[in-house]
């Protein structure tokens, strides 16, 4: 049978490539992955705003690559999903280097060395030049251009791999009023996701310790299961720790129940959850080779609930059984093999019960924020919980006064108490594609802000009660930068 070569169009091609769906920080986690499996010790985030014209690199002191091996690093599909890898390699189908990058860029350069005495070499992706020109071939960059990159993005180690986007096209929020508080957002938002999605890495458990930095700030590591607890504060339950067997692999799986949020300090509290939200970071927690692919939510086994908020489960497989699990190109998604699913269902089912006999077990239950508005009270006669607010909280004797309301008043926070939608915050809890949030305009936030201040409540009372409430997502400090800057008028 006749057969032509049906070579596919670069620009359309690309296109599609750079449309796979990463986010900033998933895109910097997959290159982060070859940095780990050369074997670096220290990876470091440069992130710099340029003027206008950011640049972002990633930086390793791993084993760094030869001409050879970088241009097969820089091809697509360089190595495939099938070859074997080692146990420590957390690439998987040949494309990280090159889709989340081009996800993000236009820009893309490598420039590399196996050892201190031989040359830097580089490589480099221009997107714009390969759709102009329709030819799938990179740029080589001569040593002294490469030496002049390492110098503008601090670059200190005697060899290893440097990555490095230009031309942030997809980065850039071009409706953005203010594009490098919005990009400076976005790097702290890198540093966070890095925390939790190499924690086990940053902190040396189980697997080999890398340090990493984002402009020279360490990345601390987060503590998911709660094992790690500062000095005097409660530590979590293991539950359980078994291997189970999926075809002729091991699953090490092991449940957790966490402490209850009312005992822990509000650092402790974010160590633990992104924003301290012990809601919304229940469920499974899967890891490939130490690094976290999913966490949160149950995957269909069981409903997440205010009761099951204590329970986690970690589930690790090694990289050699990535066929189970359906593994996606961003190494962001798995689907639970079903063999497994029944066998975890026993696992997280007992852990969920042992969270719920936690709450039952109050008769009051604060809520996760340290100084919420919202108080959660458990009516033990008719095992019901209800909503109220607190009449004794800053913001709301600093509107309403601290005498006697008037009925009216009084009338009104009943109305708001007695109206909480809660059939609806329940169905849209147990959907698996719908997630429940709140605004994250921070023009939004100001307004706020300056209507408060306009009010003549206090600025301490203001950055103290949005800073403890987990639905706003700021720090005290960046909640107090926000005063500031609403203060001066440069939210006007």
């Amino acid at each position: 049978m006749d057969r032509i070569p049906l070579a596919p169009e670069a620009g359309p091609f690309l296109d599609s490539l750079r449309s796979i769906g990463y986010s900033l920080d998933s895109a910097v986690a997959d290159v982060i992955d070859n940095s780990i499996s050369a074997g670096a010790s220290q990876i470091d985030i440069f992130a710099d705003w340029g003027n206008g014209s950011p640049r972002l690199a990633i930086k390793d002191d791993g084993k760094g690559m030869s001409p050879g091996e970088l241009a097969d690093a820089m091809r697509l599909g360089g190595l495939s999903s099938k070859a074997t890898r080692s146990k420590t390699d957390l690439g998987r189908f040949g494309l990280g280097l090159k889709t989340a990058s081009f996800s993000q860029c236009k820009n893309l350069s490598v420039i590399s060395r196996n050892h201190p005495a031989t040359e830097w070499y580089g490589l480099r992706w221009n997107l714009s030049l390969v759709e102009k020109e329709n030819i799938w071939a990179v740029e080589v960059l001569p040593e002294d251009h490469c030496k002049q990159i390492l110098e503008e993005i601090d670059y200190l180690f005697e060899a290893g791999t440097a990555v490095v986007w230009d031309d942030l096209d997809r980065v850039m929020d071009s409706t953005s009023v203010n594009a490098q508080t919005f990009f400076e957002r976005r790097i702290v938002e890198v540093k966070e996701h890095l925390g939790l999605t190499f924690h086990r890495f940053v902190s040396g458990d189980e697997v080999k310790r890398v340090k990493m930095s984002v402009n020279d700030n360490a990345v601390s590591p987060m503590d998911p299961f709660g094992v790690r607890p500062p000095q005097e504060a409660p530590a979590s339950t293991l539950l359980s720790d078994e291997q189970l067997r999926v075809s002729n692999h091991r699953i090490r799986v092991r449940s957790y129940l966490l402490p209850h949020p009312s005992k822990l300090s509000h650092n402790h509290l974010n160590s633990i959850s992104k924003n301290g939200d012990y809601h919304s970071g229940q469920g499974l927690y899967v890891y490939r080779a130490g690094r976290l692919i999913l966490h949160g939510g149950w995957q269909r086994l069981i409903k997440t609930s205010e009761a099951n908020k204590l329970a986690r489960v970690q589930v690790d497989f090694d990289n050699d059984s990535d066929e189970l699990w359906s593994l996606d190109v961003k190494k962001s998604r798995v689907e639970l093999p079903a063999t497994l699913r029944d066998q975890l269902k026993r696992v997280v089912r007992n852990v969920c019960q042992k969270s719920n006999s936690t709450f039952t077990k109050r008769a009051r239950m604060p809520s996760l924020d340290l100084h919420p508005i919202w108080e959660r009270v458990y009516d033990r006669d008719r095992s019901q919980i209800r909503y109220r607010i607190d009449r004794n909280h800053s913001l709301v004797k600093g509107l309403l006064g601290k005498s006697a309301r008037t009925p009216g008043e009084a009338a009104l926070l009943s109305l708001i108490e007695e109206s909480l939608p809660v059939e609806l915050i329940k169905n849209d809890l147990s959907s698996d594609d719908i997630k429940v949030g709140h605004s994250d305009d921070e023009a939004e936030l100001q307004e706020m802000v300056a209507s408060l201040l306009n009010a003549g409540i206090d600025e301490e009372i203001i950055a103290n009660s949005i800073a403890s409430d987990s639905n706003f997502g700021f720090s005290y400090e960046a909640i107090k930068k926000l005063i500031g800057r609403v203060e001066s008028g440069e939210h006007e």
